[in-house]
């Protein structure tokens, strides 16, 4: 009959699964659970000092250039944290693999390694922001000559406050302990 739709033929059904022996095989290929960035990060110069060593300098463009490499580092951090956030572990379902996706991913998919260097990569960003911030505010400060002549390491210190907590945020969220505060001297 002209015109009428030719029946198509149906697939033959899929057998069932048949479960295979373990080949004993160590090797991941390319392509499984490996992350790869096209985009390389080339770290930034480091510039040196000319101090002599004695008392206590400040080099302003120093100060700023730090700041600015510091600057650099912020953003590659937040783009792994981003990237790891995606990441879910879902190796089957027997004994060992369960306990490779609870120990990764944590019972209920929010807590174990992922989600502890989820938080490890933030409060790294968090950190060198606040770095970053704390040299550019010590820079400020000491734009002129006069203002050179009155630095004291306190005030070193001191524009790196903020970052404290946020190391020990890394070091504690990393299952870490942090370090006892360095004790003596009096900064001047």
């Amino acid at each position: 009959m002209p015109g009428a739709p030719i029946p198509m033929p149906r697939p033959k059904p899929k057998p069932p699964y048949q479960p295979k022996q373990y080949g004993n095989g160590t090797s991941v290929p390319n392509g499984h659970g490996s992350y790869s960035n096209p985009q390389t990060f080339t770290p930034p110069p480091v510039p040196s000092g000319n101090g002599d060593g004695k008392g206590t300098t400040v080099d302003t463009p120093s100060l700023d250039l730090f700041a600015s490499n510091i600057d650099q580092l912020v953003d590659p951090v937040r783009k792994a944290q981003t990237a790891l956030e995606g990441v879910s572990v879902v190796p089957g379902d027997f004994y060992h693999a369960n306990k490779m996706r609870i120990d990764v991913n944590g019972p209920n998919a929010d807590a174990g390694l992922k989600e502890q260097f989820v938080k490890v990569l933030g409060d790294l960003s968090q950190g060198l922001s606040d770095l970053s911030a704390g040299v550019r505010q010590l820079s400020a400060k000491y734009k002129t000559i006069e203002d050179a002549n009155s630095a004291s390491a306190n005030d070193l210190q001191n524009a790196f406050q903020s970052t404290d907590g946020d190391f020990t945020s890394l070091i504690t969220d990393a299952g870490g302990t942090p370090g006892a505060p360095p004790s003596g001297g009096n900064g001047k």
